[in-house]
């Protein structure tokens, strides 16, 4: 497990997030950076629809994606900062399956720093596999519940002085998970449906990061919500386990990848 926690938090150490600048946000923009962090943060363990082992099952890995956010990079520069094409999520991935198709999943970012930034986050699943029920189904079919949160906060200048922006997300929600019955290679297909909930904030100032027009406050929160498309691949390679994915959600695109081990 420490092996696994070195690499991720090198992996995300390695990540520039850039100097990002949030100011005279309208409720527009406010929309798009709620819609762009839920995507980013929604639980990705990369996991497929079939059962975890034939009674027992068990995978720990390090995960790592990339969201494409261009409505905050168009935030971020047109407020003078520097450029934030995407974001990104990391983490520890631990699952362990139980009997009658059960499946219990976590992925988890203790808080790192990078650039000036720091970011934490959490994510957690329940999977239960339909088949257990319908034996007769051709394919591997589960319904996966899950929820997250993350923390991203950054330094700015604010009225001369130096003040903390931070972000939180929860995202939450269930998806509908389908793969071919394959011994080694699982590609997955999946639809969800997720709310995402928003707070941006700032601290050590006076002033608001929002426009006048919009918020006078140093606090605001924003819900979304909207369907996910999912389509990934999990190879098992021995104790090896090895995925991608691709998610569609809230209008924006995410890329995966997966390294694991388990049984």
């Amino acid at each position: 497990m420490k092996i696994f926690l070195l690499f991720t938090l090198g992996l995300f150490s390695s990540i520039s997030f850039a100097d990002p600048s949030f100011t005279n946000i309208t409720s527009d923009d406010f929309t798009n950076i709620a819609k762009e962090a839920s995507a980013n943060f929604t639980h990705n363990s990369m996991i497929g629809a079939s059962k975890m082992g034939s009674i027992f099952g068990f995978q720990v890995g390090v995960v790592a994606s990339q969201t494409a956010s261009p409505k905050t990079n168009e935030i971020v520069k047109r407020n003078a900062g520097s450029e934030l094409p995407n974001l990104y999520n990391t983490g520890i991935v631990a699952a362990v399956g139980i009997p009658f198709g059960i499946a219990a999943e976590v992925v988890l970012l203790p808080k790192v720093s990078a650039s000036g930034a720091d970011l934490s986050s959490t994510s957690f699943a329940l999977k239960y596999q339909i088949n257990e029920v319908i034996p007769v189904l051709p394919v591997n079919l589960a319904l996966r519940g899950v929820y997250s949160t993350s923390k991203f906060s950054f330094s700015q200048a604010i009225s001369g002085t130096t003040s903390t922006v931070q972000d939180n997300t929860t995202v939450s929600g269930l998806q509908l998970l389908v793969s071919p019955m394959l011994p080694m290679i699982e590609p997955y297909a999946g639809i969800g449906m997720l709310t995402g909930s928003n707070e941006l904030s700032v601290t050590g100032t006076s002033g608001t990061i929002f426009d006048s027009s919009y918020s006078t406050s140093q606090s605001e929160k924003k819900s979304v919500s909207g369907t996910q498309i999912i389509l990934g691949v999990e190879a098992s390679l021995a104790f090896l386990k090895i995925g991608a994915e691709y998610s569609q959600a809230f209008d924006s695109s995410r890329i995966g990848i997966k390294f694991g081990m388990g049984f």
